[in-house]
């Protein structure tokens, strides 16, 4: 019987290890971001091509609605950044440009405290031409 209950709690303490060592390792996937989109919208297409045009729209819409939190450069150290918690997101990240148009576009229509629902701040196509200017960031950030 000893053996039984030795077993039992060997079993536990190497499933409790094994837990707290994947809660390690997706926080350093996306430092504090548990917030997924549902696979249906990860999957959504953009359907504004990422051209000049799209980007330069984006951009506008990004200096008015996204720019005092995320940054000029998309770095989450825009002068509104200084009292949110948790702190914007570097846009030009591996972790947010991993991430499909389709979830970028689910995350930037519904929100999350401390950043608002854009669903109704802006337009779909409006939505989708940010994504397609802050998809610059990144590229910016690896010349």
């Amino acid at each position: 019987m000893k053996m039984k209950r030795s077993w039992c709690v060997l079993a536990l303490a190497a499933a409790c290890s094994l837990a707290a060592s994947a809660v390690v390792v997706s926080a350093q996937d996306a430092p504090g971001d548990d917030w997924t989109a549902p696979a249906r919208a990860a999957k959504k297409k953009n359907p504004i091509p990422a051209d000049d045009k799209s980007i330069a729209a984006g951009k506008q819409v990004y200096v008015k609605q996204c720019q005092s939190c995320h940054g000029e450069s998309g770095k989450g150290d825009g002068p509104g950044a200084k009292d949110i918690t948790p702190k914007p997101r570097d846009l030009g990240a591996q972790h947010v440009t991993d991430q499909t148009d389709g979830a970028l576009f689910w995350k930037i229509t519904e929100g999350q405290k401390p950043m608002p629902s854009f669903e109704k701040l802006t337009s779909e196509d409006e939505r989708w031409e940010v994504i397609d200017f802050i998809r610059t960031f990144a590229k910016a950030s690896n010349k």
